[in-house]
């Protein structure tokens, strides 16, 4: 019977080892874990209140530049009923340019027409035409350009500074009238 009195406190003992050697497996492996996850969560939770809050401030803002954006903005580009020119009307482009080109204050250098889109019944007509001024005259003058009932498009418009004014070369397409077309 002595043994067995002292079995029952070591026995104990062990048990109670086990058993807190559990406890500190269960707090170590479960509990502080399940915390970190916790306190990360809590952070992101925190950022996403930050964000929804922040989109709460800039939704107006937002509103506002989806409405303008939907607007649709008028042209003030002249619009002009396309005709196409005369073969006997082409010596009045350049007239018609160099007047334009004078109320714009702009200097023509110089205006060609290419003979071979003429001669060879395309329908078009290209001319090139080099010119001096300022920026926003020569704006201005492309504004005018715009109105002209027969010009079918700008091509390329070349533009260098050069002493005090600005250089520009344009090639721009004509409709005009085949021979057929009457």
């Amino acid at each position: 019977m002595e043994k067995n009195l002292s079995l029952l406190p070591t026995q104990s003992l062990i048990y109670l080892l086990v058993c807190g050697a559990g406890v500190i497996f269960f707090i170590l492996l479960i509990i502080i874990p399940n915390q970190t996850t916790s306190a990360e969560l809590d952070q992101e939770i925190e950022k996403l209140n930050d964000r929804i809050e922040q989109q709460r401030i800039l939704r107006p803002v937002f509103d506002n530049l989806l409405e303008r954006a939907k607007k649709e903005t008028p042209t003030d580009l002249p619009a002009t009923k396309k005709v196409k020119l005369d073969r006997g009307d082409i010596n009045k482009v350049s007239e018609l340019l160099q007047d334009s080109a004078g109320r714009h204050d702009l200097k023509i250098q110089d205006i060609r027409t290419d003979v071979n889109e003429v001669m060879n019944n395309s329908g078009y007509m290209l001319m090139q035409v080099h010119a001096t001024g300022d920026f926003m005259k020569f704006r201005e003058f492309l504004m005018d350009l715009a109105t002209i009932p027969w010009l079918e498009h700008i091509e390329e418009i070349k533009i260098r500074a050069i002493e005090g004014n600005r250089e520009y070369k344009l090639r721009i397409w004509m409709a005009q009238k085949l021979s057929e077309d009457k």
